[in-house]
């Protein structure tokens, strides 16, 4: 009974204690509800250079691994915003033979990864300046992969579905001509839980890719 009459007093007193600090603070509190909270996005397509045992090395071989990624931001403040993104792509890579006794390996794969990431801006927000945003965060890669080894004419290939945790790490430079649309660039580079997204293992070094991306920015309010 005592412990339950304490605990009461305890909970008077932190409730007298709050409502001080908010009639303090009212006029802090106006100022801060006056900002609500803003939906932004954006829409860009780019190129993906993959990290790994297999590298993107060659020019020639292949195309330019395509990636269209769509972003939504929830902006809290003008300084910090949760984001919410979906990529998909097309990685390869290689490995450069030294001579004709060691095999030709490469790969090739069409993914697509999803993730949610903490958006911090490190410059002032606003319109017709630019805007740099940082966003760090966790996802989810999943891919449908192949490889194909060479070794004196003979040819062995494989095909598997590969999936692993992503950590995106990226910056994205933006600026708004007008309250509603602008132009955003985005440079993230997205490392790996496992070092078998090639379908290959040669060494400890944990697997990467690198998106670069140029497109349209937009504001939903």
């Amino acid at each position: 009974m005592k412990n339950l009459i304490s605990l009461i007093v305890l909970f008077l007193f932190s409730t007298s204690i709050c409502a001080q600090k908010k009639s303090k603070y009212n006029t802090m509190d106006k100022n801060i509800s006056k900002h609500e909270t803003r939906w932004d996005g954006s829409i860009s397509y780019g190129n993906t250079i993959f990290i790994g045992d297999l590298s993107k090395t060659s020019t020639t071989k292949y195309l330019p691994n395509v990636a269209l990624a769509i972003k939504f931001n929830k902006e809290y403040n003008p300084e910090t915003s949760l984001q919410l993104s979906i990529i998909t792509g097309k990685n390869s890579g290689e490995n450069a033979p030294t001579s004709a006794n060691i095999a030709s390996i490469n790969f090739r794969s069409q993914y697509t990864q999803g993730y949610i990431a903490y958006r911090k801006a490190i410059t002032p927000t606003g319109i017709q300046i630019p805007q740099l945003h940082l966003h760090a965060g966790i996802g989810f890669y999943y891919a449908d992969a192949s490889r194909t080894w060479t070794l004196n004419g003979a040819v062995a290939e494989l095909s598997d579905e590969v999936s692993s945790l992503v950590f995106p790490l990226g910056l994205e430079l933006s600026y708004y001509f007008k309250e509603e649309w602008g132009m955003v660039l985005g440079v993230s580079n997205n490392i790996f839980s496992r070092d078998n997204i090639d379908l290959y293992e040669s060494n400890d070094n944990i697997d990467q890719q690198l998106i670069i991306n140029l497109g349209i920015c937009y504001s939903f309010n």
